[in-house]
């Protein structure tokens, strides 16, 4: 029976662990005025951590989602700045933090959302009144 030459093992012993490279991160709306916007990212691993925080440091944060899909959307957050990043995880290693990305609420005010309120009860009794003309001459 041959044994294998000990000159052929690998002398450091040290396992190297596969990490997922940092996904791609991007916003579709940087400022947010209608309540809500999407976050997407690019990546081939299977399983993620998005991180969202009020300073560009993420001193303080939260996980707003963690899962397999390649996108959230978030809503119900007050006017200010977020700031987001991800991470992927191969075999439970989680991987490089994405490049941050900020958004920016600022949703509209009481007097522009009550003029949208106006302009669509405005047009809403235009149409009712147009039904009920066109009735009336058939």
């Amino acid at each position: 029976m041959l044994l294998p030459a000990l000159s052929c093992l690998p002398t450091t012993g040290v396992i190297q662990a596969q990490t997922a490279a940092a996904p791609r991160l991007s916003v579709d709306n940087q400022i947010a005025t209608a309540g809500f916007f999407r976050l997407n990212w690019e990546s081939d691993a299977e399983i993620f951590e998005l991180q969202e925080a009020s300073s560009p440091g993420f001193k303080e944060t939260t996980t707003p989602y963690s899962g397999p899909d390649r996108a959230t959307v978030i809503s119900g957050k007050p006017d200010g700045t977020w700031h987001y990043r991800i991470r992927a995880s191969v075999n439970g290693q989680p991987g490089s933090w994405s490049n941050p990305v900020a958004v920016t609420v600022a949703h509209h005010s009481l007097a522009r959302a009550l003029m949208f309120l106006v302009l669509g009860f405005i047009i809403f009794v235009a149409i009712v009144l147009t039904i009920l003309r066109s009735r009336k001459t058939e």
